[in-house]
């Protein structure tokens, strides 16, 4: 198989077959990167092309040393940033595994309500506080828990060293679980409140 740094080599002299070939090969992982961000699928399809127009107007630009899956996955994530602030909208998390997760890797038990009313919960309620979360914090959670990239991929997909993706991740998460916390306690207030009538 051709490497990747080969294939850059290519399209940098025209050839346009090598330039398919590299969107054969990474657009499923952009596509997946920018549907977690975005939560849309026809608006994910948009922003993967113009992913790929970008990547083509930039290959020049690429460092032949470095992998080229963390730079195109740059690309992906900051092109969607962009789309979504021009649009006044946030980074989400989207939940739906239909992506990344063959089916036959579900368990739901749908014979216990209770059960499948409590992941529901917990999953809308990881979703609110996700939201209350700032973007670079959004982004980086995405990256582990929905792409399953370790420090060092997110390190190099982001541009930042790998002692600073640990200190993010590290912050990021505790943001999270404070603003799961804050959320439950406030509903639990509420539903104190709607009690007494």
């Amino acid at each position: 198989m051709t490497t990747d740094e080969a294939l850059t080599a290519m399209i940098l002299r025209g050839d346009v077959s090598a330039f398919e070939q590299l969107i054969n090969r990474y657009k499923n992982s952009v596509f997946t990167i920018i549907y977690r961000m975005t939560g849309q699928y026809q608006e994910a399809e948009d922003i993967c092309q113009d992913v790929f127009i970008t990547v083509y107007q930039k290959l020049h630009q690429y460092d032949r040393n470095k992998r080229f899956g963390p730079w195109i996955h740059r690309i992906a994530i900051n092109t969607t940033i962009s789309v979504l602030r021009k649009k006044n909208k946030m980074v989400t998390l989207n939940f739906d595994e239909t992506y990344s997760q063959p089916e036959s890797d579900y368990h739901y038990d749908y014979g216990n309500p209770q059960l499948f009313l409590e992941r529901n919960e917990l999953k809308a309620e990881i979703k609110e506080a996700f939201t209350s979360l700032p973007e670079s914090y959004r982004v980086m959670l995405a990256l582990r828990y929905q792409l399953d990239l370790d420090n060092q991929e997110i390190a190099e997909t982001l541009g930042i060293t790998k002692e600073n993706v640990e200190v993010k991740m590290h912050r990021a998460r505790k943001s999270m679980r404070k603003a799961v916390l804050k959320n439950r306690d406030e509903r639990g207030k509420q539903d104190g409140l709607s009690g007494i009538k």
